[in-house]
């Protein structure tokens, strides 16, 4: 028989690729249901995987109420192992049920620009973190930073799985950034690529956005794209589905982690680097400290967060692209495919 798993985990099934993994590899040896909002983004659905939708609409203290309402009904009436993914408001699952055994786990810190916010949002986390029994974490990074809760923190790795297995050559060098537009400033690898173009007119470069943003990011990037005439060198794609990407990444053999080098930004890992590397595109990554534990001299190139060094990384490939394998690409983060995180390290946090 089974064993029963409950996670509640506010984002719907498919938009958070984690939790998505989770559901689909656990599925032959668990009986998983999911509680997450429906947001309106189209369905997936994973034989065997139990998925309970709570309505988005609504302002945002009615739709919270809402979700934490039907959570609290769900784990009060399940009996086998209860997993939730943090979201602020969840301490409340375990005030009200405190009898009731569950495993907090945790993908992210804040990772605003505003200081006082963040400091405020994980002094939250980690008061949150002492009330639950359990408590898993994406890197050494956050577990670091969380400290002393007074048990014990497990670290449950971010994985991918092969988007592409497209036969890789590394000339002409074709780019490719995928992710959130907020935050990121993706201005700064715009104008690296517009000083390499100045300095190499003639290489033979594309650079593909996939994404989108918040705060008019798109118009400003067209706006700086114009002004330095990269329209012919740079294609923006729009927000694509995690499972649409694959004719995107057949063409493309660079992958962009570009985030700004910040406390906030430090320890948070980044699965597009993942993702790259396993369907063997060298990457470009800032020099977080969490970067540093998976880039290094066979699948990427770290940089600092500035124009000049986005550039300099450009160029250096342009020079040595001879020399890039793609067995070794792939293979450098063999260990990090989401059946093996799973295995090696959720499977064992849930028994």
């Amino acid at each position: 028989m089974k064993k029963k798993l409950l996670i509640i985990n506010k984002h719907q099934l498919g938009t958070l690729v984690d939790a998505y993994k989770w559901c689909y590899y656990l599925r032959d040896e668990f009986d998983v249901t999911l509680v997450c909002f429906d947001t309106n983004d189209t369905k997936v659905e994973i034989p065997g995987v139990k998925v309970k939708y709570v309505s988005w609409e609504g302002r945002y203290n009615v739709r919270g109420l809402r979700y934490i309402s039907f959570a609290l009904w769900n784990i009060l009436c399940f009996k086998g192992k209860i997993m939730v993914v943090y979201f602020a408001g969840c301490d409340i699952l375990k005030k009200v049920l405190p009898w009731k055994k569950m495993l907090l786990d945790i993908r992210t810190l804040s990772v605003t620009s505003d200081f006082e916010k963040n400091k405020k949002y994980d002094k939250k986390l980690i008061a949150t973190c002492k009330l639950y029994d359990e408590i898993s974490v994406i890197s050494y990074g956050v577990k670091e930073k969380i400290g002393d809760v007074g048990k014990e923190v497990s670290i449950l790795p971010l994985g991918a799985d092969t988007i592409s297995n497209a036969k890789r050559v590394y000339d002409p060098l074709r780019l490719i950034y995928v992710g959130t537009f907020a935050g990121r400033d993706l201005d700064k690898t715009i104008k690296g690529l517009s000083i390499f173009l100045n300095k190499y007119p003639n290489a033979d470069i594309h650079y593909n956005i996939i994404g989108s943003g918040f705060n008019n990011e798109l118009e400003e990037y067209k706006e700086l794209i114009s002004s330095l005439n990269l329209d012919n060198y740079i294609t923006f794609h729009g927000r694509i589905a995690n499972h649409l990407l694959t004719p995107y990444f057949d063409k493309a053999n660079m992958g962009v982690s570009f985030v700004p080098i910040t406390d906030y930004y430090n320890s948070q890992p980044s699965t597009k680097i993942f993702e790259y590397a396993l369907s063997g595109l060298f990457t470009i990554a800032t020099a977080t400290d969490a970067n540093r534990e998976v880039i290094n001299a066979y699948n990427g190139f770290l940089i600092q967060d500035t124009p000049e060094d986005f550039a300099n990384a450009l160029e250096s490939i342009y020079q040595n692209k001879v020399t890039l394998n793609e067995a070794n690409i792939r293979n450098s983060l063999d260990n990090y495919h989401w059946k093996t995180i799973i295995n090696k390290y959720l499977k064992p946090i849930l028994k």
